[in-house]
């Protein structure tokens, strides 16, 4: 499984990516394929935040 960290790091280097082909005019749809999958990785940061947060009240950890 993939940490939220790692996640995050993949999150924060897609959104650079996407913000650079904005900048450099590049085809709307280059940007919009890395829109979705930010959006796909975004959402797995949710749902590994989402599993955190009941396997704290079992004593569980995110990270493992």
């Amino acid at each position: 499984m993939t940490t939220g960290t790692s996640l995050e790091i993949q999150i924060e280097q897609l959104r650079k990516k996407m913000y650079h082909a904005y900048e450099n005019n590049e085809s709307y749809d280059h940007i919009i394929k890395i829109s979705q999958k930010l959006d796909d990785l975004l959402n797995k940061l949710d749902n590994l935040k989402k599993t955190h947060k009941l396997n704290e009240k079992s004593g569980g950890r995110l990270y493992r």
